[in-house]
């Protein structure tokens, strides 16, 4: 993408002129497109009432718009409330009675461990091992060493949420199948940085939400399923959007979703990644998502990208001049996301510093974390540097 098509895109987001923000990992700015469609949802539905099964149609466009992003088919795509929920629902999908091991990351997002653990606490599982981190990064070898024949499931985030590390996805996908687990991967900060996809790179599991680098609204996420795996998923939890022959599922065929009572005398999951969803979408949200995913291919993911990687190097390079300690690995070692955390004594004074001077950035445990989306411009990272004091 080059510099006069960022600022072309710039227009789309108001508050850029407000700002200069560099803390997309914690939420990312939402362009004109995806604030109009939720505006124009609520006034509608304030004048109109509830239009619901137009509102299904919208879960159905999201769930293909979605795939063909990831690269997966819309029946492999369950739209969910939010990660932690698709993750649960994954987790009630499976029996631990072979296999009672999940390998993760203690690099992942608290959710993408803590979950693991209270099953391990409620007896449902008998090991949870997290690899613990160096430097920012887990070395590879660990996840050879730690993966093997009672794992069940590996599951990791495809980049870091804190240092930014970008996981060798494909080759922990290669070592868990060959010991036959399932490779589940958290792709919050990956998706709408870098362009992939979940076949190529053997991801069995994928979840993701839209409200930091796509762009989008809280309230809703995606979890693809690959449709190998959907049969042996056996679902603990279920609702009523998330049986065989559910209310979409009879729009589909052209039917009333009404024409006949849902069954209470049994709960067969749907056959699609629909068995995940388990109730009533927020519709205003699934609209803005819709939105949001035009918008990843309206700039175009791999564009983003080279976008990203140069306000990143330029900003590493400041950073390097200053003598800060770095977290986050260099691109050339670990062609990564959009993340660059680096080490101070106080992040609270750092960041709340850097905000009278209306510069985002967020804090975390003694490090600042700076986060530039494709729409920042290099004048933007220079701001940064030249405000940033750091103490040490």
């Amino acid at each position: 993408m080059s510099e006069a098509q960022a600022l072309t895109v710039r227009d789309q987001i108001p508050s850029l002129s407000q700002m200069t923000y560099l803390d997309n990992a914690g939420a990312g700015l939402p362009p004109i497109s995806v604030t109009t469609a939720m505006k124009v949802f609520v006034e509608d539905w304030s004048q109109k009432g509830e239009h619901w099964e137009a509102w299904l149609q919208d879960v159905l466009e999201l769930r293909q718009s979605f795939g063909r992003l990831i690269g997966a088919k819309s029946e492999e795509v369950g739209v969910v409330p939010s990660v932690s929920s698709a993750l649960a629902a994954f987790a009630a999908s499976l029996t631990y009675s072979k296999r009672s091991k999940v390998v993760t990351s203690g690099l992942n997002f608290p959710t993408n461990a803590i979950l693991w653990q209270r099953m391990r606490e409620a007896g449902l599982l008998k090991t949870v091992e997290v690899l613990p981190s160096q430097e920012g990064r887990i070395p590879f070898d660990a996840y050879e060493k730690a993966i093997d024949d009672e794992t069940a499931i590996v599951s990791v985030d495809y980049v870091s949420w804190f240092s930014g590390y970008r996981e060798r996805i494909r080759e922990i996908a290669e070592i868990a199948h060959r010991h036959g687990a399932i490779m589940a991967v958290d792709g919050f900060h990956a998706l709408g940085v870098f362009p992939f996809d979940v076949k190529k790179d053997g991801i069995d599991v994928f979840v993701n939400g839209f409200y930091k680098w796509m762009c989008g609204p809280h309230g809703v996420a995606c979890i693809y399923t690959d449709s190998n795996l959907l049969p042996d998923l056996k679902p603990a939890y279920i609702g009523w959007h998330g049986i065989k022959d559910n209310v979409i599922e009879r729009i589909q065929a052209g039917r009333d979703p009404f024409d006949v009572p849902f069954p209470l005398d049994s709960a067969t999951p749907s056959a699609t990644a629909a068995r995940f969803e388990w109730g009533t979408w927020a519709a205003v949200t699934v609209k803005g998502a819709i939105e949001a995913v035009k918008f990843a291919f309206d700039t175009d993911v791999a564009a983003r990208y080279e976008t990203i990687k140069r306000r990143k190097a330029r900003l590493m390079e400041g950073l390097r001049n200053k003598g800060v300690e770095i977290l986050t690995p260099s691109e050339d070692v670990n062609p990564g996301g959009g993340i660059v955390t680096f080490g101070t004594n106080d992040h609270k004074k750092v960041v709340s510093d850097l905000m009278r001077e209306k510069i985002v950035v967020s804090g975390r445990f003694n490090h600042v974390r700076v986060s530039p989306h494709f729409y920042n411009t290099a004048e933007e990272i220079d701001t940064f540097l030249d405000a940033l004091r750091i103490t040490r």
